[in-house]
């Protein structure tokens, strides 16, 4: 289904972008799908004031009509609370208008309503606890204890609603208000009227909502929609290590989630062109199956125009419909990697790299500028972009490569030397299988960086300390006989809690409330997450016009210690480097 000859580059011309996003409410075309855009809404909510309160009794009634007209009639003197709730209109002036609009309040007597497209900002998620107890799950995330440490952990850019489907929904709402009522008053009155603004009870019955909702939400638990208006699903929320227990605190683990999405993904004023290698592709995958793309190379004159490349991948899942469904996901973690190959396939270069997570799907942009080399080294040439995944993998793959206009100062990545590119067993003779390489840098260099992409896999037999993928390992580069030496290292792999750590999550982009064991920190990566390149300049150290040569080993952690790797028996995966390793050249 592909062109032999691909218009991408054509497309990087038609789409100079320079603003992304807005944050203005988007007007459709809406759907209920997950990613399909939500529409606006109006539900009655517990938690906003009875407007028309004048005299702020909780009550609208006579008293507060004949305190309006005095204030029109200037016989009475409200203060600023009081002038705001009698202010129905929003008009700033206190006139018959209002007093009209107290009368209707108190002859036709309504819930006070929130709605989505008044409230909205372009930076807030919300997310719907729904209470029904034909839904499994929903009872247990409904009664669960951790109530306080939902707002503890959550940022302050969520809303949450509750609703109930039961009969006695009412009730409900009364009493988990009351709930929360009671856990705020620990809180300081900062937080407190912060969370009354962003805590929302639906004193309604989710099947008699008159819009969208009633539909969305029936048969889930939760449901949530992101800070780009997009319908999105809830994950597991029982702990990964033990597959027991519904917390309801997990639901800050999306609200995090959403938060790096909005921080990583909201326009800047950056002008970039974007090139879409693959959109919404359905990739079936198989073992080592790839799928690939042909792509014209920009000529150096518009190569000459970028400082900065970075790819966006969105590895979605289909349901039956093709629609995006974590139940359409693969189960496990997998390595997925994205390669530049030569047009015949060989002389591939990986660009980039993420581990894939349980059931769950990511969104993640990476910086991968020190790969413009590969493209400026094949001035005039096509290329093939090549995504490869391990295992048997069923997702919907959207992949694009953003070109970044701008200058630097030290120069452009021109030249890429590869040098260890596969994965080597973890053993004693893990060293012998990583020779020392020789580069050679032009005397016209500007600066010399040591790229590489490291992650450790495999836990072996009895006596292998959970290597690689659960233990601490450090990878030694020398350069030049010991001119100067520089290490990475994974300390995070001995964690149980590392990748689904609230700051983690937020900062890094771990897709949260995955299907599998994704809490534990790993060798260089989590699940769900892309693998960040590991950048080392070296320009100091090299000698520019001349051969140079880097050396690499690696040990196991332990304590102040570096010791052999383990051996394999063989009864169990064992332990290994995933590693591609460059050195690039400006100038």
């Amino acid at each position: 289904m592909f062109t032999k000859k691909s218009k991408l580059f054509l497309f990087i011309l038609a789409l100079n972008i320079s603003t992304l996003l807005s944050d203005e409410f988007s007007e459709g075309p809406y759907g209920m799908n997950y990613f399909d855009i939500a529409e606006s809404f109006s539900v009655p909510d517990l938690n906003i004031s009875l407007q028309g309160d004048v005299n702020l009794d909780e009550t609208i009634n006579i008293q507060d009509v004949i305190l309006l007209i005095g204030q029109v009639l200037g016989n009475t003197n409200l203060n600023e609370e009081q002038l705001d709730q009698a202010d129905l209109n929003n008009d700033n002036v206190i006139d018959v208008l209002d007093i009209v609009n107290v009368v209707s309040k108190i002859l036709y007597p309504q819930n006070p309503e929130w709605n989505l497209e008044q409230n909205w900002t372009g930076n807030e998620s919300y997310i719907f606890i729904h209470f029904d107890a034909n839904v499994s799950t929903s009872s247990a995330l409904w009664g669960s204890s951790t109530r306080e440490q939902l707002l503890t952990t959550s940022p302050n850019n969520v809303h949450y609603f509750f609703i109930s489907n039961r009969t006695q929904y009412e009730s409900d709402m009364l009493q988990m208000k009351e709930i929360y009522d009671e856990i705020l008053e620990e809180f300081s009155l900062e937080d407190q009227n912060h969370w009354n603004n962003h805590l929302h009870f639906i004193n309604e019955k989710t099947s008699n909502l008159n819009n969208w909702l009633s539909t969305a939400l029936t048969g889930k638990f939760a449901l949530a929609i992101d800070s780009f208006q997009q319908l999105r699903e809830i994950g597991y929320l029982g702990n990964p290590a033990t597959f027991s227990g519904t917390y309801i605190h997990y639901l800050a683990h999306e609200a995090l989630y959403f938060d790096y999405e909005n921080n990583t993904f909201s326009e800047t004023n950056n002008n970039y062109n974007e090139i879409t290698i693959f959109e919404r592709e359905h990739y079936t995958g198989g073992w080592a199956a790839s799928i690939s793309q042909v792509f014209d190379v920009p000529n150096q004159q518009e190569l000459s125009q970028y400082n900065k490349m970075e790819v966006e991948l969105l590895r979605g899942c289909p349901d039956a419909n093709m629609n995006y469904s974590d139940a359409g996901c693969d189960d496990y973690d997998r390595i997925a990697r994205l390669y530049f190959c030569d047009l015949d396939g060989s002389n591939c270069y990986e660009i980039a790299k993420w581990i894939t997570p349980f059931d769950r799907q990511p969104h993640s942009l990476t910086d991968i500028s020190p790969f413009l080399s590969i493209l400026r080294s094949n001035e005039n040439e096509q290329k093939i972009l090549k995504f490869q995944e391990s295992g048997w993998p069923n997702s919907l793959l959207t992949i694009k490569l953003r070109l970044y206009n701008g200058v630097n100062e030290d120069g452009y990545a021109q030249v890429i030397y590869p040098l260890w590119n596969n994965t080597v067993q973890f053993n004693p003779d893990y060293n012998e299988n990583r020779p020392a390489q020789v580069f050679s840098v032009p005397s016209n260099a500007t600066k010399v960086e040591f790229v590489s992409y490291i992650s450790g896999h495999g836990w072996g037999s009895a006596g292998c300390f959970n290597c690689c993928e659960f233990c601490n390992s450090r990878h030694i580069f020398s350069i030049n006989g010991g001119v100067y030496e520089f290490n990475q290292s994974f300390p995070d792999a001995s964690s149980n809690t590392h990748c689904m750590d609230p700051e983690t999550i937020q900062t890094t982009g771990v897709i949260p409330n995955q299907y599998g064991t994704w809490g534990y920190g790993r060798a260089g990566w989590c699940p769900g997450r892309d693998v960040k390149p590991y950048i080392m300049d070296i320009t100091e150290h090299i000698i520019a016009g001349d051969d140079n040569v880097i050396d690499y080993n690696a040990c196991r952690v332990s304590g102040n210690s570096c010791v052999s790797p383990p051996p394999c028996a063989g009864d169990g995966y064992c332990p290994e480097i995933a590693m591609s390793s460059y050195i690039i050249v400006y100038y």
